[in-house]
């Protein structure tokens, strides 16, 4: 059986576990707590909050709240991608220099040279009427 407590009456409730070999094992007692709105003395839930019939004005306030919660995630969101976007254009910019630099050193690497060259010394680039890149040692201003 098991024991209720409503109010100040008391429930016997009988409980089974289903398939069960021996019937007095099927069946005991169990008391339940009593239900209270203070236990141990305190209000947990304030009755007032609980039972009073909402005012409308609350519903406006909490909808503007709402919306501008929405702008703030908008607002902050368009900042970040913002922020994104100028970074693609600065990462855009110095791959296309880098792309530039290593035309030019291919460039340079590939233009015939009839000397051995040297870290340090000053060589000059000269481009034939045929198109053909060569470096010399001779400046332009000697010629």
């Amino acid at each position: 059986m098991l024991l209720r407590t409503i109010g100040a009456r008391r429930h016997r409730l009988r409980y089974s576990s289903g398939a069960v070999s021996h019937p007095a094992c099927a069946l005991y007692e169990v008391a339940l707590v009593e239900t209270s709105g203070n236990p141990t003395g305190l209000q947990l839930v304030s009755s007032y909050q609980t039972h009073r019939v909402g005012d409308p004005m609350d519903l406006v306030a909490l909808a503007q709240q709402v919306q501008k919660a929405d702008d703030f995630v908008r607002a902050n969101a368009c900042n970040k991608l913002t922020v994104i976007a100028e970074q693609i254009r600065y990462l855009q910019e110095q791959a296309r220099k880098v792309l530039e630099d290593a035309k030019k050193d291919a460039d340079l690497h590939h233009a015939a040279c009839n000397v051995v060259k040297k870290p340090g010394n000053m060589y000059y680039l000269y481009v034939r009427e045929s198109g053909q890149r060569y470096f010399s040692i001779l400046s332009p201003k000697g010629l």
